[in-house]
């Protein structure tokens, strides 16, 4: 600044205004709301910045600092509230380099009097344009945060959908079957009748088991075992159960443990579902079960001997019409990347596979499995609060 200027006072008020627009920025989260309903925080500012203009020069490097006051206002205010504060700093503008303070020896060339003031709408509507960006990225955040948790509470719901179907309500419709035979049986024959009243016994417990199992979202022991020995297992319980001649090949695949116990617990989901299915709708007499393990290819195929299937298979018919048994299988299969092939062979029956690429415990497939298992978990505190809220609200 020139010597003539009082550079002392100026450089005094330069640090002003610079602590009087500091303090707020840095304090925002409790200072920003405040500033936001009262103007007259920023209009103190906008006077305070013309009185160091005035003492300054209109041509001096002070302008560009009220520059930043006219992008300020438009970001704390928007389109219509900053148009009086952009108004007022070139009407500020003007008087300064009109009257030439502080020399009072005005300039009236283009460049001051009609060019430089123009800067104020540029900066303001550029706080404008960054104010509307950030209310756009907030609602875009709420609006993903929103469609985030409805899809995480439509596939929790699939998810206990299937696992219902796959163990609650095959246990709880067995337990119907064998309390609607049990009255007949009592009469012909007490012995085998409290035999099936064990079974009957036996079986409520495991659905209050399977119950617990799907509301704390627990997987079942089997998915800690390696997979061929959780696969002979449950395929080995089956036949017992059934009396139905099943034969496990899982020399292919002896030790081998997957990326992430989801991958086995929807296996085993799988082999369960192909089991039942052979048994009630194919009427099979023997089911061969196969693992393999085959050029980086985890492989498990089900194949009966029963009357095979009807005609060609059509997935959203069959859940359009209530029948979820397949449709599950598929859902089951797509969740930890693999795909399901149901085919009839040329000597009949049924052949239902599951088919999974293997990868390495950390790569992209596993991480994607664990993801994807404890994701809903994760989200369901948050879920439970949102509906309490609701209802709350609507009570």
């Amino acid at each position: 600044l020139p010597a003539r200027q009082q550079t002392g006072v100026v450089a005094l008020a330069v640090v002003l205004a610079a602590l009087v627009s500091y303090v707020p920025l840095h304090h925002w989260d409790r200072i920003g709301p405040s500033v936001s309903r009262h103007p007259a925080y920023l209009a103190s500012e906008v006077l305070l910045a013309t009185l160091i203009l005035a003492a300054a020069g209109a041509r001096s490097s002070f302008f560009y600092f009220t520059l930043g006051t006219a992008a300020l206002a438009g970001i704390v205010y928007g389109r219509r509230g900053a148009l009086p504060f952009a108004a007022l700093l070139i009407a500020s503008y003007e008087l300064v380099a009109l009257y030439g303070l502080p020399s009072f020896h005005p300039r009236l060339d283009a460049q001051t009097v009609a060019f430089m003031p123009l800067l104020y709408p540029a900066a303001l509507i550029a706080g404008v344009a960054a104010r509307e960006l950030v209310e756009r990225g907030i609602q875009m955040e709420a609006l993903l945060r929103a469609r985030t948790e409805d899809l995480a509470s439509e596939r929790e719901r699939v998810r206990v959908a299937r696992e219902l179907h796959d163990s609650l309500a095959k246990t709880v419709e067995g337990l119907a079957m064998s309390a609607a035979m049990l009255p007949a049986r009592c009469e012909r024959d007490p012995v085998v009748a409290a035999r099936v009243a064990r079974e009957l016994a036996d079986d409520a417990r495991q659905a209050a088991v399977e119950a617990r199992a799907l509301m704390s979202g627990l997987r079942a022991p089997a998915a800690e075992l390696p997979l061929a020995e959780a696969v002979r297992r449950r395929a080995q319980s089956f036949g017992e159960r059934s009396g139905i001649a099943v034969r496990v090949d899982c020399g292919a695949a002896e030790g081998v443990r997957t990326a992430s116990p989801k991958i086995t617990h929807e296996f085993l989901r799988v082999l369960s579902e192909a089991l039942v299915n052979a048994q009630r709708h194919g009427g099979a007499s023997d089911v061969s079960v196969s693992l393999d393990d085959h050029d980086g290819v985890l492989s498990l195929s089900v194949c009966d001997n029963g009357s095979g299937l009807p005609g060609p298979v059509d997935i959203d018919a069959l859940k359009a019409a209530g029948h979820f048994g397949l449709a599950g299988m598929q859902e089951r299969a797509r969740t930890i990347g693999g795909e399901l092939s149901i085919e009839q062979p040329a000597d009949g029956g049924t052949r239902i596979s599951i088919r999974l690429r293997s990868e390495p415990k950390s790569g992209p497939v596993a991480i994607a499995a664990e993801v994807d298992a404890d994701r809903f978990r994760m989200l369901r505190p948050s879920l439970l609060r949102r509906r309490s809220g609701r209802e709350r609200a609507s009570a």
